[in-house]
């Protein structure tokens, strides 16, 4: 049986392009190659591990992208692993968003006076939330085809 991965080809060139231009706007701002000011500072913010996050992400599918283009079925796998980080790191950025609120609000923590939910909505966590809603939509494509195997 074969499989037309049209859709996923697509959806992981979008991803990679999205994923490391972030990224690399992340880490040009963070290592000061461009101004803080350089696009939406509370959207991009100069953080230079977080951009070298999301640059590895995108480069996972940016190899799904070369493992289609030989015609593999593993650029499938590649997706669906970047897919996983993007999950993750999504989820990792909401939770860190959760304790910042618990600072602002919760405990009064010195320093979180003037917090706000857009401080700590990173790319990870907005484009996580993408990753999510794609993968709800596409969710039966993500099930493994019994192929004879084991």
């Amino acid at each position: 049986m074969e499989r037309n991965y049209s859709g996923l080809k697509f959806f992981s060139l979008l991803w990679g392009i999205l994923y490391v231009v972030a990224g690399l706007i992340q880490v040009g701002k963070g290592v000061g190659l461009l101004p803080v000011s350089f696009l939406s500072s509370s959207l991009l913010p100069a953080e230079l591990a977080g951009g070298l996050v999301l640059v590895v992400i995108g480069a996972v599918f940016f190899v799904a992208i070369f493992e289609f283009s030989k015609d593999s079925f593993e650029g499938s796998a590649y997706a669906y692993v970047g897919i996983l980080l993007c999950l993750v790191f999504g989820i990792l950025y909401f939770l860190s968003m959760v304790a910042d609120l618990i600072n602002a609000y919760i405990l009064a923590m010195e320093g979180y006076e003037e917090w706000t939910f857009v401080d700590s909505f990173k790319p990870a966590l907005y484009l996580g939330i993408l990753s999510g809603v794609v993968y709800a939509v596409w969710k039966n494509r993500f099930k493994p085809v019994n192929q004879g195997g084991f």
